[in-house]
Formats: structure tokens, sequence, C-alpha cells
């Protein structure tokens, strides 16, 4: 429990906000009740001032729910993570990394892109800029001539980027594989190619896309790629990475990501923040790891 690491105003403003949504939660079924009470004695006049009433309370638990929501963002996730990384500072400017996202090339195939929870981690050599992501496709079918368009949550998770320290000019994709996904592949042709790395494992979860075979098999040698295998497993999810422009950029599809308090919980479920430091802390790793392989391969 963090309870005792907040400030005096940062426990008042949390205790605060957790009461009032409490109240506003159950002070609800007084006007359901009396709005009964008015059916059965047949008042139309107290019947309408119960429904304006819950009506009233049903906006203020709405507003009630969404300070609840910044409060808990934005005074326990930041103590969750500092946790382990003391020198994070935390945003939660949700169009940060929209750019970044889109110049990965990692989510060509989707339509819809959503991030929040931006984080940036402070290192002396590089930075490494995090966020949720969650992204959406179109799922459009047709019933007697009637076309029915929804979009249907494909990706949740991690999105991380970090610009690289030395000069690498290598480019590629190494993402989950399309057949697996079931996605369209969206690649131009002209610029990339599908390149097989000769490892069965790896080539079954793994599409590695560039335009340099020799290149991509000398960064991703057969020791990487089992690292990077060993990795997923650590974690029970895919890493797709990519880099283009001197640029690093990683996904890890992880569905409870920033999620620190257990259902129906306020305060930090100390198990579930403990999965997600440890994913985060695969991720650092990742990232570190990464980096000292372009600073070989540059050298």
């Amino acid at each position: 429990m963090l309870e005792s690491k907040l400030t005096s105003e940062e426990k008042i403003k949390f205790e605060r906000d957790n009461g009032r949504f409490k109240l506003l939660k159950n002070i609800i079924i007084l006007p359901i009740i009396v709005g009964i009470i008015g059916i059965y004695f047949e008042s139309i006049l107290i019947v309408t001032l119960c429904i304006l009433c819950i009506i009233l309370l049903l906006i203020l638990n709405i507003f009630s729910i969404n300070k609840k929501g910044k409060t808990y963002e934005n005074i326990i996730v930041p103590y969750v993570l500092k946790e382990k990384f003391q020198n994070i500072q935390y945003n939660n400017n949700n169009k940060i990394l929209l750019e970044k996202i889109g110049d990965s090339k990692i989510f060509l195939d989707y339509d819809k892109i959503f991030c929040s929870n931006y984080f940036k981690i402070l290192y002396g050599k590089y930075d490494i800029e995090s966020c949720k992501i969650v992204t959406k496709k179109m799922n459009i079918e047709e019933n007697d001539g009637v076309v029915d368009k929804s979009l249907d949550e494909n990706f949740c998770g991690i999105f991380a980027t970090v610009n690289i320290p030395t000069k690498f000019d290598n480019e590629f994709r190494v993402v989950k594989n399309i057949k697996e996904k079931e996605q369209i592949n969206n690649v131009n042709k002209a610029e990339t190619q599908l390149v097989r790395m000769n490892n069965i494992e790896f080539d079954r979860i793994y599409d590695v896309y560039s335009m340099n075979q020799v290149s991509i098999k000398r960064v991703l040698s057969p020791g990487v790629m089992a690292r990077i295998l060993e990795i997923n497993k650590k974690i029970g999810s895919i890493i797709s990475f990519s880099i283009y422009n001197n640029v690093l950029y990683v996904s890890i599809e992880y569905n409870n990501y920033m999620e620190f308090k257990g259902k129906g919980k306020f305060y930090v479920d100390e198990q579930l923040a403990q999965q997600n430091l440890n994913v985060l802390e695969n991720l650092d790793y990742f990232v570190r790891y990464f980096i000292n392989i372009t600073d070989s391969s540059s050298n």
C-alpha cells in the first residue's frame, strides 16, 4: 500500500474524491425508492422530481468517476512507477507519442489509435518514452443489404521509443507474424521485403522486413534472436520492434498495462502493480540490450 507515501495534501484530495464517488453511488438509491412510492400513490409530481434527481445524480456520478480516475492517475500511478524507476517523469498528455507511433510502422494495419499515460524514463545516454496504446480496426459486415460498421479493439499494451545514441543506418521491422494476427499487410514492397531468419521458432512468431538481408541478419544474430524469445517468455507476450531514422520503437501487447488497482479497489493492488513493474523492467532491459547491439554494430 502506498497511502503512507502520499503527502497530507495528496491524501486529503485522494480520500475526498473517493468519498464523493461512494456518496453519489449510494445516495442515488434514495430518489429511486421515493419514486417507487410516488408511483404507488400515483403522484406525478413526486415521480417527475425523482426522475430529475436521478438524472442529476447520474451526471454528477459521471463527473465523479472521471475526477476519481484523474486523481488515481496523477497521484497513485506515478508513485507506483517511482517505486522502481526513480528517474521517471509522468505526464497524462496522450498526444505526445502519436506521431512517433506512425513513424514506427508497427501499426500500419489499424484504423484508430488511442494512447494515454505517457511517461519518460531518463538516462544519461538516452531516454525511454512510453505510453499505453489501444488500437482498433474497422469491422464491416453486410446482412440483407444492411452494412454494419464497428471498431473492434485489436491491440492493447505498451508503445515505447528511444533515440539511438550512436549512428545506426539499418532500418527494419520485426512484428508479430501476420498469419497469427490474421492481418492484411500494407507494406510498400518497393521499400522493404520479408526476410526469413532461418530460425524455426523465430520465423513462426515474427515477420522481419528489411531491404538489406545481410545487415538484418548481422543485427539479429542467433544469440540475439534467442534472447528476444527468452524475454517474450518472461513477459508472456510478444515484443514487436522497429528501427527507422536512428530511432528504436517497441510495442508489447499487455492488456493490464498501467492498471494498478484490482476490481472494486481504489488503492493499489500490490500483485497487479508488481506484474506491471515486471513488464516495464523487461521493456527497460530489452531497450538497454538493443542499444548495446546497435553500439556494437556501429563500431
